[in-house]
């Protein structure tokens, strides 16, 4: 049936009763049609837009009072039993309302459903221009009675029976759930036990979709708790299958639906991985995970929570779909109560926060913290989690979050309601109720409490992943209690306004009043498909770029929005093509629309037409356990934060280290990959046509008590074998004990030995990266030991070291040649690299808590420090991990990629505002301690909740009685201005991962790399031409799980492959296209060629996880070009030589022979070049490490050159 376009003066287009003879009817509908619609063709009918509304005022919302609507709706929670006995079930499980909106009646205009607790719940009948009639009691709709009273939730118009009316469903708490069928002449049935829905549970919401696309409504009712006594963590979920004639028949069971008892709060279906069955989220709170169910396409669903997200909100609360970073892809938010200040955070969670703890070992949940989650799409089945990163963490305590176009400047801006009946998070009043033993007097003194009225949120989508606060210009910041919203365009001039309830007050109703941006908006009608379309897919190509939306009717919370799909479109005033993914599986493709108005689009008959066939091949496989590089190294279980209060991270999870290089001698690449005190070191040998061969019996230092730090593979005693330096870290002896003395095993050819105890100095040191050149030219390579941590007095700085290679034995010349590296810091890496291309091998240093540091080598006579010269400095003090080498803008200098903690956590940085730590004797004479700050609008205040800070410093509990006192405090007055005076500070003013390109007068400048690459820390790194174009790319691998889990893990990334463009710039790789995802706790990274085709593979380590290998199947048009060097006796990989590729048309590509770079990592299995086929090879010129140099000629088609080391005259 097609819908008659709606006109804000047109009452009646279909009359609401069927009084007249068919005949009639169909030559009125059919005179509407022809009146109001443009045209009609190809199962389209296009409709004019209403004139747009006018302003109320200065703001993009005008809020519309009752008396100017007609919508009069109370929500007075008047059952005694919600503060009595039946509180826990009010507070917990049914506290909110909900709202749904649709055209009921057929005459093109959408209506309202409001819900009330514990009145009648209303229909409003919309008249045209914002004027609506309550026909609650002419629809058939009211409760009454003792009916009235019962427990009322969310609701949501739908069309259960395919006949073109929507019908509604009401779910309430502890009494059957009210269906009322649509009769079609605008009354309504109610029949919800003859269609087999008439659920008497703790029923929150019902979510419909075509789950096995038989062209049937299916519905997901998801629960709260129902009875505290003897479920107290809530009640089962359904899976209720629409039998195809509007009944339902309960297949939970069946279909793998959890019959746990869960507290859900919301339920979203979309198909997120895109294969045509909608999957499904259910949001729950604290009791349980949540879920997210895969549908098997067979009726079944997988539940795929531990391992599509990295971890998850502690109370999740609404969810949505939305593309917010317009990649064509539907990502979800889900929501939380995390406070949007500082004061509201340490009166609430913060205590609850400051129990947060790492889940147990082996568990491999994800663990859940206390904030909101927004999971990014990456055509893979894992997700990024960047609610940081957006600003979308904290938006108080949120019932409904909800992504729509709000402005219609083609980007999904995100609106969220908040608000409680009380602040029953709060500590002191926690405490207060504590106090009593009767329940009922704990009940009264929450009642007493005032309520928790907080501000709507909303939230303007700037791009990039950007997200800035708006809701006062948009006239959306009513502060009360809100709970579920629904949007749907109610005047029709195509953009979207608001409605949503509230606690205590009646339903808000807002106009949304834009003047710019084109807009275009879809009704959807389904043949073999459900009448409204619900479920389908829509993507829309105009100038800008792609949109996409799905039509799913229960978003946010408790409520159900107008089934219809909205697009903003901006300045783009025609749109190139519009496509519908239709359930039925059909493919329907519109061409050059016109924007500005409304379609009404049929799904056509006929087959589908969807292409069926497999995505392409990714360009990396993982293929670890095939080559027999599958190998995890266990972590004991050190209690760090134990050892020393208040420490904001732990060093006993930094590894595994990861070394690629050639132990054997036979120009195969051997791997080795660092142990722990539970497992040893792993030596893989190469072989040729076969998995890597382990060999066993190694000791390098297993069950010495402490964790193997960086491993580094060089000839250090000249004999032109390559040798294994295995050094130790972590935290799990004290501070100089002797287990951390570093391990040297020579190889005698026949194996590794032992070398003399007295080659080595004393170096009891837990260490965190290990260089090695030869700094002095002297033809043996030297080595830079830097300490990463003083177990148990971090932040204090540990002593690093200078080991200068004396015929094999090393010598520590720090103080003599270089005093300043003693205490250069947190040592994180280390790089020998030749800055200047003066020929002699200079050192960087990354540090945690201090700038990137560059130590000139003044001809192997000693370093001096050019950090503030050469601009390293300019790029701020950090939390800088790793550092690798090339030259990546082209212009013939080396250029620095350096990683850092990125963008997505709870830290943020600046000049102006740094992240601040202080270190020392605040407790007066007990031990040092760690206190972290942080600004808030100019002002420090503690990072720690004061319980954790009263702990540490019992004054503080005794100073501030109140949770509310301490919540309003600056650090200063908390710990004393004088006390922070003495102490120890140390500040980060730049967290973001970048480049350090060189400038033409030899100066660096900092290029921060794409938003995107921020959601994680960035750790190895891998710099290599992957996709043959004749650019240098790069691969890095992300996430910590080291912070203290109050903290939250640092764990939102997958790694990147990030594709250079051959002037410093990076994109990152489309996680699907590329197939590099490194998961969990990734460390260490490096290239490697498993099958000798020139083309360079990876490998990674994970910290307390198996390692991953990933496999380059190279890109159709691009070559590459591997080049090892034989350099000889002491020094047989050429380490230190910088490497030149020429093309054809001058362009140069340029990298360095490292021994150890990146982060723990290693690579000196040969260099990796690219080139296009029209652009190829000429000439190939090394700079060796004693200053001579030779130009070698690649032959067409060479994957693979091993260039020997030129002989002297």
């Amino acid at each position: 049936m097609l819908v008659p376009a709606r006109s804000p003066n047109l009452v009646h287009t279909v009359p609401p009763t069927p009084r007249f003879p068919a005949f009639v009817r169909l030559i009125w509908l059919s005179i509407a049609v022809a009146n109001l619609a443009v045209h009609a063709a190809d199962n389209v009918t296009y409709h004019p837009l209403s004139p747009r509304s006018q302003p109320g005022g200065e703001t993009l919302f005008t809020t519309l009072s009752p008396d100017a609507t007609g919508v009069h709706t109370t929500n007075d929670y008047t059952d005694p039993r919600m503060w009595g006995d039946r509180y826990h079930e009010f507070e917990i499980g049914a506290i909110g309302t909900g709202v749904t909106i649709g055209d009921y009646d057929g005459d093109g205009r959408p209506d309202i459903f409001v819900v009330s607790k514990t009145e009648s719940s209303r229909l409003f009948r919309n008249l045209g221009n914002f004027k609506f009639e309550d026909v609650t009691n002419a629809a058939g709709v009211a409760g009454t009675g003792a009916d009235a009273i019962v427990w009322k939730q969310g609701a949501s118009f739908a069309d259960i029976n395919n006949d073109g009316w929507l019908d509604l469903y009401v779910c309430r708490l502890g009494a059957p759930n009210l269906l009322y069928v649509n009769q079609g002449n605008g009354t309504f049935r109610e029949a919800a036990a003859a269609h087999g829905l008439a659920i008497v549970d703790g029923s929150s919401m019902a979510a419909f979709a075509d789950y096995d696309r038989d062209g049937w409504l299916d519905l997901y009712l998801h629960t709260n708790l129902l009875d505290n006594q003897t479920h107290p963590a809530g009640q089962p979920d359904y899976l209720l299958h629409n039998n195809g004639d509007g009944s339902f028949t309960d297949v939970s069971v069946a279909a793998g639906i959890s019959r746990a008892d869960t507290q859900a709060n919301s339920a979203t279906w979309w198909d997120f991985d895109e294969d045509g069955w909608p999957d499904l989220y259910v949001a729950n709170d604290f009791a349980v995970p949540d879920f997210f169910y895969r549908n098997n396409g067979d009726g079944t669903f997988t539940n795929i929570i531990d391992t599509a997200v990295p971890h998850l909100p502690y109370s999740s609360m609404g969810g949505d779909i939305g593309d917010i970073d317009g990649d064509g892809r539907l990502d979800f938010i889900v929501a939380d109560m995390a406070a949007s200040t500082h004061s509201k955070d340490q009166r609430t969670m913060a205590e609850t926060r400051s129990r947060t703890d790492d889940p147990p070992a082996g568990d491999r949940a994800p663990p859940n913290y206390l904030h909101n989650a927004v999971y990014l799409n990456t055509g893979t089945p894992r997700f990024f989690e960047a609610a940081f990163l957006t600003g979308l963490a904290a938006t108080d305590w949120t019932w409904a979050v909800r992504f729509e176009d709000l402005d219609n400047d083609g980007r999904v801006d995100v609106f969220v309601t908040n608000g409680m009946h009380r602040e029953i998070h709060n500590t002191d009043l926690l405490q207060r109720m504590m106090t009593s033993e009767r329940a009922n007097e704990r009940v009264r003194i929450a009642k007493s409490s005032p309520v928790l009225e907080e501000a709507n949120l909303a939230y303007r989508n700037r791009g990039d992943l950007r997200f800035e606060r708006t809701e006062q210009p948009w006239g959306l910041d009513q502060r009360g209690v809100s709970f579920g919203a629904a949007f749907g365009d109610l005047d029709g001039d195509g953009d979207l306004d608001l409605v949503y309830t509230n606690y205590l007050a009646g339903a808000s109703v807002l106009r949304n009043d834009s003047t710019t941006g084109h807009r275009l908006l879809l009704n959807l009608r389904g043949r073999d498909s459900n009448h409204f379309g619900v479920g389908a897919r829509v993507r829309l190509t105009t100038a800008s770029g792609v949109q996409v939306r799905e039509l799913v009717l229960a978003r946010g919370s408790m409520s159900a929005s107008e089934p219809v799909v909205h697009f903003g479109l901006g300045t783009d005033e025609r749109i190139e093509k519009l496509e519908v993914f239709w359930p039925s599986g059909r493919h329907q493709i519109l061409h050059d629309v016109a924007v500005d108005q409304r379609l009404t689009i049929t799904e056509p008959t006929g087959s589908a037409t969807v292409d069926p066939t497999a995505p392409p091949s990714p360009q990396f496989v993982e293929v670890g356990a095939a080559h027999n590089l599958r190998w995890t190294a266990r972590e004991p279980i050190v209690d760090e934060i134990a050892q020393q209060r208040l420490l904001p991270t732990r060093f006993n999870r930094l590894g595994p280290g990861l070394a690629v290089a050639d132990l054997t001698g036979d120009g195969r690449d051997d791997v080795f990959i660092g142990g722990t005190s539970l497992d040893p070191a792993r030596i893989l040998i190469g072989a040729a046509d076969q998995p890597f061969i382990a060999l066993e019996g190694l000791d390098t230092g297993k069950g010495f008590g402490v964790n193997d730090g960086p491993l580094l593979v060089f000839d250090a005693n000249g004999d032109g074998r390559n040798d294994l330096l295995v050094t130790k870290g972590g935290s799990s002896q004290p501070a100089g004990a002797p287990e951390y003395q570093p391990v040297l095993l020579h190889n005698v050819g026949s194996g590794l030995k032992p070398a003399p105890a007295d080659t080595l100095p004393s170096l009891p040191i837990s260490v965190g990266a290990v260089a090695a050149a030869d700094f002095d030219r002297n033809g043996l390579l030297d080595l830079f030991v830097g300490a990463r941590v003083l177990p148990g007095y971090y932040p204090a700085t540990p002593r690093s070291a200078l080991l200068q290679n004396h015929h094999g034995r090393f010598i520590d010349v720090t103080d003599q040649v270089a005093p300043a590296l003693r205490e250069v810091g947190l040592v994180t890496s280390a790089l020998w690299s030749d800055v200047d291309a003066d020929g002699w091998s200079d050192l960087l240093v990354t540090v945690e808590w201090g700038h990137v540091k560059y130590f000139h080598n003044d001809a192997g006579q000693g370093f001096t420090d050019r950090t503030a010269p050469s601009g390293f400095a300019a790029a701020g003090t950090g939390w800088w991990n790793s550092i690798s080498t090339a030259d990546f803008n082209g212009d013939g200098r080396l250029d620095y990629l350096v990683g850092n903690a990125g963008l997505n956590t709870r830290y943020h940085a600046s000049p102006d505002e740094p992240a601040v730590l202080y270190f020392g004797a605040f407790g007066g004479d007990g031990p040092e301690l760690v206190i972290e700050g942080y600004y808030e609008n100019g002002k420090l205040y503690p990072r720690r909740s004061r319980r954790e800070l009263g702990a540490a410093i019992p004054e503080i509990r005794r100073k501030y009685r109140r949770n509310d006192y301490y919540a309003n405090a600056t650090l200063d007055v908390i710990v004393g201005a004088e006390a922070l005076q003495d102490a120890e500070k140390f500040v980060a003013t730049e967290l973001r991962s970048g480049v350090l390109l060189s400038n033409a007068a030899g100066t660096y400048t900092f290029h921060p790399l794409p938003r995107l690459a921020q959601i994680a820390p960035v750790f190895g790194q891998a710099v290599a031409d992957f996709n043959g174009d004749g650019h240098t790319d790069v691969a890095v691998v992300t996430n910590s799980f080291a912070p203290d889990p109050i903290m939250s893990r640092f764990d939102g990334g997958l790694g990147w492959i990030l594709s250079g463009d051959g002037a410093g710039n990076f994109s990152p790789a489309d996680p699907a296209t590329s197939g590099f995802v490194v998961p969990r706790d990734a460390k260490a990274l490096a290239p490697i060629d498993f099958n000798a085709d020139g083309w360079p593979d990876l490998i990674a380590t994970r910290n307390n996880d198996a390692s991953l290998a990933f496999r380059n199947q190279g890109v159709e048009g691009g070559n590459v070009l591997r080049v090892r060097l034989a350099g000889g006796p002491g020094n047989p990989d050429g380490v230190g030589a910088v490497i030149q590729l020429t093309l054809a048309d001058g362009s140069i590509q340029m990298a360095e022979v490292s021994a150890g770079s990146g982060y723990r990592s290693q690579s000196t299995g040969g260099v990796y070049f690219g080139y296009p086929s029209d652009n190829p090879a000429r000439s190939i010129e090394v700079r060796w490490p004693d200053g001579t140099s030779s130009t070698h000629q690649p032959t067409a088609g060479q994957a693979s050159m091993t260039l020997p080391f030129p002989s002297r005259p």
